[in-house]
């Protein structure tokens, strides 16, 4: 029996520790005492030595007679957890007699062979990827946090190395906001020198989003497309890799791009934008990007013209043999490719010059089409790709020639230096006649704009300053003639003067006073249509065409002269003129 207060046990282990710099081969073994609940805990590696003495402060002989001393000087913790030091029987340390009842001294030793745990967490809502060859990838500026756990004497410390970096000691959460590949390794030690095995993640981090390059087979340098043309796009993302590129038209909502060509022929003819972005398996976003294009949908416009001669016999028109067909067509946006034709059941043949017509009488067929630049290709009304010009030569009227135009002028004219002048009581009347196929309409335009308006009454120029003015008669196979005039619109009205035979004497009530012998002249002038009358009105007297000094005002009268001049279109400008009389 062993008593409690001569039994201590003594460390003869000791461990050299450098926080800074720790790798799982340098923690050593140790022991550590709680002082918060006086417990100990040992290493089970390090040895165990116990001496005895009969005071607690110093130790006076080793135990080392034992019946095993090979396993027993010194001896080694067996059980994971706690251990006890035993005496069978407790001893009253005063009557040195067993305490009844029975019982036994037990001292503890919590034995610890057993490193932490350490696990890592990558965390603050990043996305993480596997790909198929198990190569992990986080998104941009991940964050990690390491934990640690031990069932003994608990952690002290976890440890970690980024890219053979020497291990530090591991306090709070760590972001990495660099991209590129990763080894993070980490262990964690406990507080008797447990070290546990270095464990290692490897990953690659991927701050860059994917990059979509659109391409477009059949564009023009308008950024013009044909509904036969194609769009597809390329994706590139070198790290995570791909994981879906979204597109849209115009206001529409955003689909999956499926490697295919983009459909868009479902689309009105016209402006159109197409939106796209591509995201990558870690949720990088590309930023969106537009690409503006106009489908043209249409085909040429064609025309077929009669070129050479013709006449006209018993109401008959008869082609003469030099007579020629002339084909155009019109493409505004993209342009016109090529332009084919064929003459009754011959092959086709490329346009490039007007041809001569069949001189057999009776009905022949000439067929034609055109393909513009975005191979957009004409389609007869037949739908069987072309379109027809049939005649008779014994029969079929064709009219070459637009309408017969001309005009006139509602209203007096002034002439100044062989230009025309129009003013506010002018109106332009137009007249057209075709005898062939028949007007089908009128229209005008000034000064040069491309918008026609339609004619149905006398227009009025109500804008001063000159002006160009054309006409177009349209008959009912479209021929059109062009007429045009350039006339000055004067609108304004003549400019004004008056004059006094003497001087002012004074002035009163803000007016001035002029002697009642006084006389009054006006006069005035017109630079554009010239001056044509003045009138005048005194005190609200009707008016009285001006010719001579006005005369004869009474003393000690107020008056107001109302002044009126007129030019030759009939603009006109007025004045007033207030003063006082004396004696």
């Amino acid at each position: 029996m062993i008593r409690k207060n001569i039994l201590k046990s003594m460390i003869l282990a000791a461990l050299a520790f450098n926080a800074s710099a720790q790798t799982a081969q340098t923690i050593k073994p140790k022991y550590f005492k709680d002082n918060s609940t006086g417990k100990l805990y040992w290493n089970k590696k390090l040895p165990v030595y116990i001496w005895v003495s009969t005071t607690p402060d110093h130790a006076e002989q080793l135990l080392q007679k034992s019946s095993n001393e090979k396993y027993s000087v010194p001896f080694y913790l067996d059980t994971e957890g706690v251990n006890f030091i035993r005496s069978k029987n407790a001893v009253d340390p005063v009557t040195k007699e067993p305490v009844k009842p029975l019982q036994e001294v037990m001292l503890e030793v919590y034995a610890d062979g057993v490193a932490p745990e350490t696990g890592v967490t990558f965390y603050n809502g990043f996305r993480k990827y596997v790909n198929a060859t198990g190569k992990v990838f986080y998104g941009p500026y991940v964050n990690f946090n390491l934990q640690a756990t031990d069932k003994t004497s608990g952690v002290e410390s976890i440890f970690y190395s980024i890219n053979s970096s020497p291990f530090e000691v591991y306090h709070t959460e760590k972001k990495l906001s660099t991209q590129g590949n990763y080894t993070l390794k980490f262990f964690a030690s406990d507080r008797v020198g447990n070290a546990g095995k270095v464990q290692e993640q490897i990953f690659t981090v991927d701050n860059t989003p994917p990059f979509t390059n659109l391409n477009v087979n059949g564009i023009t340098d308008e950024k013009a497309v044909s509904f036969t043309s194609k769009m597809y796009f390329n994706m590139v993302d070198s790290i995570a890799g791909l994981k879906q590129t979204y597109y849209k038209f115009d206001n529409g909502n955003y689909v999956p791009y499926d490697g295919a060509s983009i459909p868009f022929s479902a689309l009105n003819e016209g402006q159109h934008t197409l939106a796209y972005y591509s995201t990558d398996n870690v949720n990088n976003q590309e930023p969106e990007k537009k690409f503006d294009f106009f489908l043209d949908k249409s085909s040429p416009l064609m025309a077929a013209d009669i070129l050479g001669d013709r006449y006209i016999a018993n109401n008959i028109i008869y082609f003469s043999g030099k007579t020629k067909l002339k084909l155009t067509a019109i493409d505004n946006k993209v342009g016109v490719k090529v332009v084919k034709y064929a003459i009754d059941n011959q092959p086709f043949t490329t346009y490039s010059n007007p041809f001569y017509l069949p001189s057999i009488s009776g009905l022949h067929s000439i067929r034609y089409y055109s393909i513009d630049n975005l191979d957009n290709q004409t389609t007869g009304v037949t739908g069987v790709g072309y379109e027809e010009y049939k005649h008779s030569v014994s029969k079929v009227y064709v009219d070459l020639t637009g309408p017969t135009l001309s005009h006139e002028i509602i209203g007096d004219v002034v002439i100044r230096r062989d230009t025309m002048l129009l003013g506010p009581n002018n109106f332009i009347k137009l007249n057209a006649v075709d005898p062939e196929s028949g007007l089908q309409k009128v229209t005008y335009s000034f000064d040069g704009k491309l918008i026609e308006n339609d004619y149905t009454t006398p227009i009025k120029m109500t804008q001063k300053g000159v002006h160009t003015f054309e006409y177009f008669g349209y008959d009912n196979v479209n021929n059109r003639n062009v007429a045009a005039f350039t006339f000055i619109s004067d609108i304004e009205g003549p400019e004004l003067f008056n004059f006094f035979t003497v001087g002012s004497i004074s002035s009163k009530q803000g007016l001035e006073v002029y002697p009642s012998k006084v006389g009054f002249s006006l006069a005035g002038t017109d630079v554009l249509a010239g001056l044509k009358t003045i009138t005048y009105s005194i005190n609200g007297q009707p008016a009285k065409l001006y010719t001579t000094t006005v005369n004869g005002f009474k003393p000690n009268t107020k008056y107001t002269i109302k002044i009126v001049g007129t030019d030759y279109l009939g603009n006109q400008s007025s004045k007033e003129v207030s003063f006082l009389t004396g004696k």
